[in-house]
């Protein structure tokens, strides 16, 4: 599973096995990267929909 950083300007890629592992480093990246983002439902869902298997 492949998920590309929505974030205008932020090139980041997160690989992992399973959507769950991609959402758990996503989460990480948000915190650290994008401290400003907030992980509400609707962004949460965005994100799981830039989901791609590779």
């Amino acid at each position: 599973m492949r998920l590309e950083c929505p974030i205008d300007g932020c090139n980041a890629t997160i690989e992992s096995e399973t959507e769950q592992e991609v959402m758990a480093q996503a989460e990480e990246h948000a915190n650290s990267s994008h401290p400003e983002l907030e992980l509400d439902d609707e962004t949460v869902e965005n994100i799981r929909s830039g989901i791609t298997e590779v």
